[in-house]
């Protein structure tokens, strides 16, 4: 089988509009408990630390508010092609989650959160082919 092999294909864009306002209440939220960390510790320790330990938190540990969404994709041997000119690479260590409800399949980074989410009509279709892509590696 070749690195270029389609796994899964298909245009979701009906279905990233329809759930958009759940993605920017969860990007506000993510956003507030940012602020909140950083203003509790500003006022336990002063300013400067309070920027170096938000600064490190934001990068290490906290959840990223803001998610890759493509409305047209690609799953691939090699990764995901949202646009057709840069592939992003599925690794190993990234899990997925269905939600039937909403239609989407998550890809889990293991300490940042949720980083890609792939709208689908069939979402079982799409975790079995980002499965196969992590496990492949």
């Amino acid at each position: 089988m070749a690195d270029n092999e389609i796994l899964y294909e298909t245009n979701s864009n009906s279905l990233k509009n329809t759930d958009r306002n759940m993605r920017i209440y969860r990007a506000i939220l993510i956003f507030m408990l940012d602020l909140a960390i950083l203003f509790s510790v500003l006022f336990l320790f002063g300013i400067w630390i309070s920027i170096i330990s938000f600064l490190i938190l934001a990068v290490l540990i906290l959840p990223t508010p803001l998610l890759i969404v493509p409305g047209r994709y690609r799953i691939l041997k090699k990764g995901l092609d949202s646009d057709g000119k840069r592939i992003i690479p599925l690794k190993p260590s990234y899990r997925t989650k269905l939600n039937h409800q909403r239609r989407f399949v998550s890809i889990i980074h293991a300490r940042r959160g949720e980083c890609i989410r792939l709208y689908s009509e069939e979402p079982q279709q799409v975790q079995i082919a980002v499965q196969k892509v992590t496990r492949r590696r």
